[in-house]
């Protein structure tokens, strides 16, 4: 079982997106998702993910940090899948049963190894995870809404949930073996096949068609090119894509550049992380790979004072991603027992 990212389309400007661990509204430039580091809703504090019927059409506004953009648009009436948690989340499908299946068994994996923001709902309310013969399920919350706060609804009967997917190994914090000191290291770019140019600078790692500028303290991404902090990436792996596949389509910051990675067969980077994924096709995959684990080290040892910087913003925001101190040393944190063992952006038989 893959646990793919589900892009439901509700305008032609506007998405819901079911991730592995979460759910998120998001803005659409021509199909291709805005790429951003909120959160949304994680699926640790959804109380209720139920099938059935809007019998009266909607207007809907996204709630404060459930979307990269405030969006407002028209839920029609027809079946749809209710998901409640702090506030009412509808997703319109012309398959309830399945989506609903589909989401129940995300809730229960992350009941099960945890995902992201989980620990801070289940401090908030413990109750809403309880362990199990097999171990943790979701909790029943006595008193929860038998009906969304918003629009007329008809429930329908749910389809049982599938297997879980399987959660990362235990595994160790890293203690890099060499950190240099930030000015020593260049910018790393590899060009890909589609002109796609992936670069890794001392501080963040990027997708785009501009030259990224050397700096070590300088920490402004360019609007027209995907950035992502090294500090976000949990997992830096190099390995192999099985056949050719549906290419990912983002759209960078400024609103107009769409940023295209193609999945084709053949050795590949695949970087994950807490709030985003790519999978990076090239012959340098094993290359790039020791070159963002090297300046991985390099910011957590030598992280900006500020604490905007791209590492202390991503450790403030994403405990996973903090330090560990050992006896052998500050180190990098282990991979989450939450992380997918595979790309999601791939059939799990694809990735070698």
């Amino acid at each position: 079982m893959n646990d793919a990212p589900i892009v439901v389309p509700l305008s032609g400007e506007a998405a819901v997106v079911v991730e592995q661990d979460r759910v998120l509204f998001t803005r659409l430039v021509g199909g291709a998702r805005i790429a951003t580091d909120i959160i949304g809703v994680p699926l640790a504090g959804v109380m209720k993910v139920e099938p059935g019927v809007l019998l009266k059409s909607v207007k809907y506004r996204t709630p404060e940090h459930s979307s990269s953009h405030p969006l407002r648009f028209d839920l029609p009436a027809g079946p749809a899948v209710w998901l409640r948690a702090a506030y009412d989340v509808i997703i319109p499908t012309a398959d309830p049963r399945g989506l609903a299946a589909e989401i129940e068994r995300r809730r229960h994996r992350v009941a099960r190894y945890g995902g992201v923001a989980s620990s801070v709902v289940w401090n908030i309310n413990p109750r809403l995870r309880v362990a199990g013969p097999q171990g943790y399920v979701p909790g029943v919350l006595a008193g929860a809404p038998s009906e969304p706060d918003i629009g007329k609804w008809e429930s329908t009967a749910s389809a049982p949930a599938g297997p879980l997917s399987p959660g990362w190994p235990a595994s160790d914090p890293v203690v890099p073996s060499s950190v240099p000191y930030p000015e020593s290291l260049p910018v790393v770019s590899e060009t890909l096949a589609n002109g796609v140019r992936f670069s890794a600078s001392v501080r963040r790692t990027f997708l785009g068609f501009e030259p990224v500028s050397p700096g070590v303290v300088n920490d402004v991404a360019p609007t027209s090119s995907l950035s992502e902090p090294l500090a976000v990436w949990h997992i830096v792996r190099a390995g192999t894509v099985r056949g050719t596949h549906r290419p990912v389509r983002w759209c960078a910051a400024d609103g107009r550049t769409e940023i295209r990675t193609e999945l084709v067969d053949g050795p590949a980077l695949w970087l994950w992380g807490p709030v985003q994924e790519w999978v990076v096709c090239t012959p340098r995959a094993v290359e790039l790979a020791e070159e963002v684990r090297l300046r991985q080290g390099v910011g957590m040892m030598y992280p900006l004072s500020s604490d905007l910087g791209a590492e202390r913003r991503t450790w403030r925001n994403l405990s996973s991603t903090r330090p560990v101190d050992t006896p052998s040393g500050r180190a990098l944190p282990p991979v989450p027992e939450w992380a997918p063992t595979t790309p999601t952006l791939l059939p799990r038989d694809c990735w070698l």
